[in-house]
Formats: C-alpha cells, structure tokens, sequence
C-alpha cells in the first residue's frame, strides 16, 4: 500500500484513495482519515502558534467515497485559547465536522506530570498482521497501517492495546502532523476491542472526541482500549492514547451497536 489517503484537486478539493475505505461498504469512507484530513487543515490556520488540545469530530452519517470539500472557519478566536472548526462537504451534503479548541504553549510551563495507570507497553517485534480477521484482505484501509498488537485483537472480544504506524501520507506530497497520524489510528479503537462478533454485528461510531495534553513525539502511537455495551444497542469506547514516552490522552467513541442484516 502505497496511496496516500487523499489527493489535494484544488485548494480546499481532496479526493479519497481506496486507502481510506470503510470495513463496512468500501464505497463509504473510514471515520479516521477524515479526521485527520480536517484536523490538518485546522492546524495549518494555528500556524504554530497554539496546540488543539480537544477535538470533537462528529460524523452526520456515511461518508461517500468521492471527493469533497473542507472549509475552516474560527468560532472563537482568541490570542491564548481559541475554537476552530473544519467541515467536509460531499455532493452539497456536509458529511462531517471537527471542533477544536487549542491552547497556546508556554515556555514557563516546564513541569511534564503523566499519571500512567499501568506501565508504557514494549513496542513488539515486526510480526504477521491480521488487526481486523473478521473482514477481507481486500479492505485497503489496514494496509496503510502497521499494526503491532500488544494484547487482544478484533478476532476475540475484549480489551486490546496496539501499537500502530501510518504507513502513508494523509494528503499527497504533504507531511502528515503527528495529530493528524494519531486521528487516522484513533477511529480504530471500537474495531479492535469488540465485544461481538464482526461478522454478525454492526458498531458504527458517530464521533470521536480526543483529549490531549500532548501530541506524539514520533511516529508510533498506541491504543489501549475497551468497549462497553448498555445491552440495548448503544456502546462507548475508550482508548488511552500513548506514544513512545508516555501517555496523550484519551480518545473516545458513542456506539450504535446492531445486529447485521443477513445477506439476500
């Protein structure tokens, strides 16, 4: 795999690979790259100058696989805490949008204070990678990716931690942020702490929120997640966030949970 996950057809026009494909239809788009995709494009207009610190990106259904249009525009400005928002527009629907408050940094600040509550994991030896065995090799999305599981897989309910890196760029001939390669992973954390089987149920995130006191320092970023069911279709995943030093922050995710309908 070697396609970035969008190509720029103009200014503020991104076209999707099949990189960006959705386990569920692969003419739909997966939630993570269109995250990271709006996440960058906010970025570009802090210049540097402050760090998102709390994400919301909200999904207002399926995400066609065609391309789109994102526009940034600030909600809030501000010279030391700020709110900005970026939406993706597909054939005149806006398909999602990200909310995103950033802090500027300060040099006076010089104290790191994480609270691990278990220790970093190892990152493990290259292995086989089989993330998602209950979906077919064909599904472009796991193969931009690698994947080094720690714990648990998504073939086998329960908890599970995975180390991972974006093996490709978000936009064509563009540097992916290190925000940006933590959102492509975050969107995944559901996938690989099911509670049911992937074959006989559907549990399709309508969001995803990050809380970070920090972005990545290199190019790894692990999940540690588990999943949660009420029992009558609704589910939450949480997944603690790491990179190689230490902890990130949190990624959450509201669930619709529901049986799949059999095959005609």
């Amino acid at each position: 795999m070697s396609d970035p996950f969008y190509r720029r057809l103009g200014p503020s026009v991104f076209e999707p690979s099949r990189a960006t494909e959705s386990p569920w239809d692969q003419s739909l788009q997966h939630g993570g790259p269109p995250a990271a995709l709006l996440l960058g494009e906010i970025e570009k207009t802090l210049a540097g100058q402050s760090r998102i610190t709390g994400a919301q990106i909200d999904f207002f259904g399926a995400i066609p696989r065609t391309a789109g249009t994102v526009e940034v525009r600030t909600l809030r400005p501000g010279r030391r805490v700020r709110l900005d928002a970026a939406t993706l527009t597909i054939g005149g629907r806006v398909v999602a949008e990200a909310r995103c408050w950033s802090m500027a940094t300060s040099t006076g600040a010089d104290k790191r204070v994480e609270h691990p509550t278990v220790p970093l994991p190892a990152l493990p030896p290259p292995g086989p990678e089989q993330p998602f065995p209950g979906f077919p090799h064909a599904w472009h999305y796991p193969h931009a990716i690698e994947w080094r599981p720690v714990h648990g897989n998504s073939g086998q309910p329960g908890p599970a931690a995975v180390w991972t890196r974006v093996r490709v760029p978000v936009v064509e001939g563009e540097v992916a942020s290190p925000l940006q390669r933590l959102a492509v992973v975050a969107d995944s954390a559901n996938g690989i702490s099911s509670e049911l089987a992937l074959d006989s149920f559907l549990f399709v995130p309508t969001a995803l929120q990050l809380s970070l006191h920090r972005h990545p320092v290199d190019d790894w970023v692990l999940l540690d997640a588990r999943t949660s069911l009420s029992g009558d279709g609704i589910g939450t995943t949480v997944a603690d966030l790491w990179d190689l030093t230490g902890t990130l922050g949190t990624a959450t995710q509201p669930l619709l949970v529901q049986p799949r309908t059999p095959a005609p």
